[in-house]
Formats: C-alpha cells, sequence, structure tokens
C-alpha cells in the first residue's frame, strides 16, 4: 500500500480528504500544519504528497520550499490543493513558486485529485531507485514519535537482529540520519548545519571556516570525506581519519538518542554503503555513552524504581556483549558487584561509582538484559551448593568534602537562578522554542541535582539545590509547553516596561527577538522576515518599524540609494506612528549620512537630543556626522 502525506489545514477538509485517499488505496498521514509536515516527511518517506496551498509559512517559506529543499524531497510527487470547494481558489499562479507536480483547485471535486495522484505515483514508480534513494523507498520497519525515549530500545533490537538499515530522526523539518550495518552504526549525516561533519572539524581546531566550507562544496560534487578533506587541504589520513569519524558519529548518535521531540522511522537494506565513510563502534556501548549525555537521571531511577527491592544479578547476556558494551574499569567494577546477593538500593547508594554512574549502568544492563532481578539472594558461584545464600552487605560510602570554589559557584548560579524569571533561571532568550527549553532544563537540571555531587557530602547546599530543582522544573513546565509560555511572557510584559506604543503583543515581541538575533549574526534577510512578521502581528507599534528599516537598509540588496529608499518608505510609516520614537530619526539621519547629506543627519540628530538630551545612541550617531 502506497503511503501519502495529507497536509490541510482546514479541519472538515482534512477529514473528508483522508476518507476518501484512504478508500482509493493509500495509507494516510493526515497533519493539519507545516510543522508535523515537514516531521513526517523526513521520518516517514511518503510515497506522494498532497498539500494545502495555504498551510502558513514557516520562517517565511512554504512548506513545499522546505520539502524540495531535502534530500529525498525530489523524488516525491506533490499535489498542491486549493480551496475551490469553499469559493476561495486562490488559483494557480498562487503556485508557480512552488516545485509541485500538479494543481488542484477543488480536491472534493469527483474526478479530479485521486485519478491525478495514480497518474504521478505511476509515473515516480517507473523511475528505477538505488542507493540509499532505494532503502528509503521501502515501507519503515519501526517508526513512531520520539516522547519517551523510544531509541534506545530500538538500538538494542537493532543489534540483536543484526539489522542493516537506516534512522531517520526529524523535529521541525531538520532530519539526522544514523547508518547501522550488522546491527552496529556506521556513520552519520543530518540536514542540521551545526551537526555537519566541516562544522565539527571547525569547532575543534582542525580546520578553518574557509575550509570548511571547501570540504562542503567538495562534498556536494561527490567526493568522498578522505578526498574532500585532501581538496581542502585539511591533513588528516588514515587511522587520524578514522578516529575524527568514529568520534564524530558517536558524538552525534548521542545527541540523536536524546531527542524527545519529532518522529523516527528505521529502514531496512544496505544499498547505501557506497555513499557513506563506514567506521567500527561497538554497537551498545553508543546507548550507554548517548544516556549518560543526554537523558535526565530521573528518567533511568524511574526504570529500576520497581527494582529497588530486588536482587540483581549477572545475566549469560553480559558475557556475551561483553565486547559490544566496551565498558570502562569503573563500569566493570560495579558490574563485578551485580552478584545477586547485594539489593539493588544498597549496591545503587553504596556500590562502587557515583550514584550517577551506577544508576547508568544498571539501567543499561537491565535494558540490554545483561541482569535479572530476584526477590531473593541468587546463588552464584561457589555458592551454587548452599542450602541458603547470606545477602551481602556494603558499608556507607564516606563522602569527600566539597571543594570551597565549587561550592562558591554552586551557591552563587543558583542564588541567580532562583532570583530570576523562568527564562532566566534556564538563562533563555524569550525567543527560545520547546527543543531549546527541554535541552537547558535537562543540562542545567543536572548540574545542579544532588546526584551529581554524590561522592561529596553537601548537607550545607541541600535545602539549596532542592529550591533549584523546584525553580528549574516550575521553568520547565511552564516554558515547555507553548500555550502556557505565551500566557507567561504576556505576565512578564505587563509587570515590565518594555517601551512599547501600543499593547504588547506577545508573537510579535518573540519575533522582535528572533530578528535581533539575525542581526547580531548580520543575517540582514533573516532578521528582515522577522521583523515583518512583527510588524504583520501588531502593525501600530513604530519600534517595530525601526528595526524592520534598518534591516531592510542593511539587507535588502542592490545598490545604496535603492535600499535606502526602501528603508525610508519603511521609516516613513513608522514615523507617522510615533514620531517621537528617537531610534526612527537616528535611523533616518544614518542613512542621510551615508547617501552625503551631513546637514540634514545633523539636524535631525540634535533635534532628537532637544527632547532627550540623554541619548547615547544620538550622541554616537552625532559624533560619526561630526559637530
Amino acid at each position: 500500500m502506497k503511503t501519502l502525506l495529507l497536509a490541510e489545514s482546514h479541519p472538515p477538509t482534512l477529514e473528508h480528504l483522508t476518507g476518501l485517499l484512504s478508500q482509493a488505496g493509500y495509507s494516510v498521514r493526515a497533519v493539519n500544519d507545516p510543522i508535523a509536515a515537514l516531521e513526517h516527511f523526513a521520518a516517514d518517506n511518503p510515497d506522494v504528497m498532497v498539500l494545502s496551498v495555504d498551510l502558513p509559512r514557516v520562517e517565511g517559506s512554504h512548506v513545499v520550499q522546505l520539502i524540495r529543499g531535502h534530500s529525498q524531497g525530489g523524488r516525491v510527487p506533490i499535489v498542491a490543493i486549493d480551496k475551490g470547494h469553499l469559493g476561495r481558489a486562490r488559483g494557480v499562479g498562487s503556485v508557480l513558486d512552488l516545485k509541485v507536480n500538479a494543481y488542484v483547485a477543488d480536491p472534493l471535486k469527483p474526478g479530479e485529485l485521486v485519478p491525478r495522484l495514480e497518474s504521478l505515483v505511476r509515473a515516480a514508480q517507473a523511475v528505477p531507485l538505488s542507493g540509499l534513494a532505494s532503502t528509503l523507498s521501502r515501507p519503515a520497519v519501526n517508526s513512531g514519535e520520539l516522547k519517551g525515549y523510544p531509541l534506545p530500545g530500538l538500538l538494542h533490537s537493532i543489534h540483536r537482529l543484526r539489522r542493516d538499515g537506516v534512522l531517520v530522526v526529524a523535529h521541525r523539518g531538520l532530519s539526522r540520519r544514523v547508518y547501522f550495518l550488522r546491527g552496529g552504526p556506521v556513520s552519520f549525516d543530518s540536514t542540521v548545519k551545526e551537526d555537519s561533519l566541516p562544522r565539527y572539524l571547525v569547532e575543534r581546531k582542525l580546520a578553518t571556516p574557509a575550509q570548511a566550507e571547501q570540504v562542503v562544496e567538495a562534498l556536494g560534487s561527490g567526493l568522498r570525506i578522505g578526498s574532500a578533506l585532501a581538496d581542502a587541504g585539511v591533513e588528516l589520513v588514515g587511522e587520524e581519519l578514522s578516529q575524527l569519524l568514529r568520534d564524530y558519529t558517536r558524538d552525534k548518535l548521542a545527541r540523536v538518542l536524546g531527542m524527545r521531540e519529532g518522529r523516527y522511522a528505521f529502514y531496512s537494506g544496505d544499498e547505501f554503503t557506497a555513499e557513506v565513510a563506514s567506521v567500527d563502534l561497538p554497537p551498545l556501548a553508543q546507548i550507554l555513552e548517548g544516556a549518560r549525555r543526554t537523558f535526565p537521571l530521573k528518567v533511568m531511577a524511574a526504570s529500576l524504581k520497581a527494582n529497588l527491592g530486588e536482587y540483581p544479578v549477572r545475566s549469560p547476556e553480559f558475557g556475551r556483549d561483553l565486547q559490544a558494551m566496551a565498558l570502562d574499569t569503573d563500569d566493570i567494577k560495579i558490574a563485578m558487584q551485580v552478584n545477586g546477593r547485594i539489593v539493588l538500593k544498597e549496591l545503587l547508594a553504596h556500590g562502587r561509582g557515583e550514584l550517577s554512574a551506577a544508576y547508568s549502568l544498571l539501567w543499561f544492563l537491565k535494558l540490554t538484559g545483561g541482569v535479572t532481578f530476584s526477590p531473593t539472594p541468587v546463588a552464584t558461584g561457589a555458592d551454587v551448593l548452599s542450602a541458603a545464600v547470606v545477602p551481602d552487605r556494603i558499608g556507607p560510602r564516606k563522602r569527600k568534602s566539597l571543594p570551597v570554589e565549587t561550592a562558591a559557584s554552586l551557591r552563587e548560579e543558583a542564588v541567580r537562578i532562583i532570583t530570576r524569571s523562568y527564562f532566566g533561571s534556564l538563562g533563555l532568550d524569550i525567543a527560545a522554542d520547546a527543543e531549546a527549553v527541554e535541552r537547558a532544563y535537562h543540562e542545567t537540571a543536572m548540574r545542579f541535582h544532588p546526584d551529581t555531587y554524590a561522592e561529596y557530602d553537601i548537607s550545607d547546599l541541600k535545602d539549596l539545590l532542592d529550591s533549584v530543582q523546584e525553580k528549574l522544573s516550575a521553568s520547565y513546565r511552564v516554558l515547555s509547553v507553548e500555550e502556557k509560555r505565551k500566557a507567561y511572557l504576556q505576565y512578564l510584559f505587563s509587570k515590565l516596561d518594555v517601551g512599547r506604543n501600543t499593547a504588547v503583543v506577545v508573537d510579535a515581541e518573540i519575533a522582535l527577538r528572533r530578528g535581533e538575533s539575525a542581526l547580531k549574526r548580520r543575517d540582514f534577510l533573516s532578521a528582515m522576515h522577522a521583523f515583518e512578521e512583527a510588524v504583520a502581528l501588531n502593525p501600530r507599534e513604530p519600534e517595530y518599524y525601526s528595526f524592520l528599516a534598518w534591516a531592510t537598509y542593511q539587507g535588502a540588496g542592490g545598490p545604496l540609494v535603492q535600499r535606502a529608499q526602501k528603508a525610508q518608505k519603511v521609516l516613513k510609516k513608522a514615523l507617522s506612528l510615533g514620531p517621537y520614537v528617537e531610534r526612527l530619526h537616528i535611523i533616518a539621519a544614518i542613512i542621510d549620512t551615508d547617501l552625503g547629506d551631513a546637514p540634514l543627519a545633523r539636524k535631525k540628530l540634535l533635534k532628537v537630543l532637544e527632547y532627550n538630551p540623554y541619548s547615547q545612541l544620538a550622541k554616537a550617531a552625532l559624533r560619526k556626522v561630526g559637530r
């Protein structure tokens, strides 16, 4: 059965089309927003797509444009549907800039949509696929949502079954792929720029940004990684290159394991082998390493909660998997105490290794079947013939004193967290999305969790650390839910003087902050899109226009005079709304200066200083113009 991705924001139309297309023999994935459409496309690899032309845009782009930019986006037929059945069809002109395969004005009109889909699917099937595209063209053998950390269990299953294939994880249109051969991860790639191997080289000072760009271009032309590096002048060959690729794959796989939003799918097949650079990694070791780097301790503790009063004992699977687990010396010491005679609660609290290391290892061994649990002590080794087995006991661990500098630093940062807003407690900007909130919460909560300092005596800091955890939990509960986050922002703005002439619109303020961040990066095009969004959401606020005018002047393209005219047009609108907003006059003066009219610029700046003699912006601009 062919899979079809349907994206339609009008609920009755979505429901009707889902039934219609299901009756036509398609397995329909129906979504009502563009972000979900991007995630389903990247993870589920549909055979054909039906997308509404009036879907909300994502950062200024239609979802079709983003899908066509995806590595698999060129092979999937896309049909754009309009609202003819509602009397609101935009016409074929609305899709001329979208690379769709067909346009249907009224998808509910009999004999229109289904025949068009059938012809497109037949044409697509006539084109033979090879390599990675062939693997991804098959139905996924396992797929679902990323909530609840499902990937460790999936990776263990892939190892047990010695599967070849590709794991795809997708979130908000970005996708990451992990490649497996004989049950082990061998390679990684991603559409996320920050995840790329060239960026990894720059971060580790193994390549310059210019060399990284050359590597990107070389890889895009079809060169293998070794040749691409050599072409860019990066001297990495042989075992040094292999180790880099192992470190890179291990690092990125850990990040994939920690994802909690989006979708995942696993596709079986090995046709990709000629297209990726493969490395050898101990397959199960990546699960433990990834969990330790990205999972909150409470996730692993929850898995072991039901077994705290039982006696863990190593199973035959432990010995068989020892090489695949690649445990270090400290983990081996903990595992050697898992002998069936020490109750789990005592082993975790007083056994070898830190509490977090013990919890993560026992969680891992339970997941992989390396330990089993017994309600009573288990006879092992020399005790096999014993009539009764006496439990072992471990003396309480003697805790060290926390270094003075560490304690002082914890107190200082703890006070900062407790006294700041929910955003400030997590170190986030108001434009942070749910993924950033998730990441910041886990990183900060782990740093201040008492278990992180299990080997130290922190009795004098316990109340403070508990207060931090309460504040972080409250921050996460509010900021991780979009509706609660917006309500909290509205509350913040009502308490703060944000210098707005009109009522604060939360979404507009978030767009403004995104634009400011883009300005700092000198990404003027993204800044323009963000400020345009802010203006659209609150068209009566002159401050938004001032930012839009500046971004337009800097990044609109074309000669100076043309950019100045566009910016001055925005400034004119802004000044009609807020004639006393000083930023507007300062931007206008800067433009006049660049156009060679210094006297006019000076006049505008002196006028600003008349009604605000303390304006540092105006004084700085005046110094540049010259008195």
